[in-house]
């Protein structure tokens, strides 16, 4: 039986497909029809993470990490330039992936919100770079203006989709 066949077949698409391959891939083995029944008993599960700056939330084997700004006037006094603010997020990003069982090599998509990108996106290519230097994950932004980023001094905020070995 054909892939496609199987997953018509189906009408609960779990989360990221987990349940889906191993019907299909049980179906294609044995030769005969999916049944729904595998797909019905798997649930994702969501953990939240408890997180210095941002959100964290766990579902199976992936993390979700949302809304990272730039500068936290609590955690340094000025607010820096864009290169300041980028790495300053991925590090917290990257403490934060380690404290729930990943890594920045694990990381899969970021988003980005950047104030002034036109001004802003050579600089932060540039301090990204440092973190991920070969295989970056899938990126996109969104640009903004300085005054529209939900604080002062705020010149980028971050959010990404990782997963655990």
């Amino acid at each position: 039986m054909k892939r496609r066949e199987i997953l018509k077949g189906l009408t609960i698409l779990p989360l990221a497909g987990v349940a889906v391959n191993a019907i299909a891939n049980q179906a294609l083995t044995e030769g005969t029809k999916a049944e729904n029944s595998t797909a019905d008993e798997w649930l994702p599960k969501k953990e939240l993470i408890k997180t210095p700056a941002g959100s964290c939330l766990r579902s199976g084997h992936l993390i979700f990490i949302g809304g990272i700004g730039g500068w936290y006037a609590n955690q340094r006094a000025e607010p820096g330039d864009i290169k300041v603010q980028i790495r300053s997020v991925l590090t917290t990003m990257k403490g934060i992936l380690e404290g729930a069982g990943s890594s920045m090599s694990n990381v899969l998509k970021i988003q980005m919100t950047v104030a002034e990108p036109n001004k802003n996106i050579p600089a932060l290519n540039e301090a990204y770079s440092e973190f991920f230097p070969e295989n970056p994950p899938v990126r996109s932004y969104s640009g903004s203006k300085t005054s529209q980023m939900g604080r002062d001094g705020i010149l980028c905020q971050v959010s990404c989709i990782a997963y655990v070995d």
